[in-house]
């Protein structure tokens, strides 16, 4: 099973790999949330989940984030 935004904790980076939404995909494209990683900044327990990626942060609500599939950096990345 895949993980999703909804998994990760204050702090973390990951990778946004599917949006399954088109709307919001086209709208984090144009913002550049899916060009590399992001840093979750706070995850508010049953709630949205504020994100940053290059100065800009954005909150995604609880449903949403649920259906955001993400990658974890791996140690192999860091080579």
């Amino acid at each position: 099973m895949s993980e999703v935004l909804a998994d990760v904790g204050s702090g973390e980076s990951v990778q946004l790999v599917d949006v399954p939404d088109e709307n919001t995909r086209a709208r984090l494209l144009r913002l550049g949330f899916l060009d590399g990683s992001v840093e979750c900044r706070h995850h508010i327990r049953k709630g949205p989940v504020i994100v940053r990626h290059n100065g800009t942060e954005l909150a995604l609500g609880a449903a949403l984030a649920e259906e955001i599939e993400i990658e974890r950096p791996t140690a192999e990345a860091s080579d």
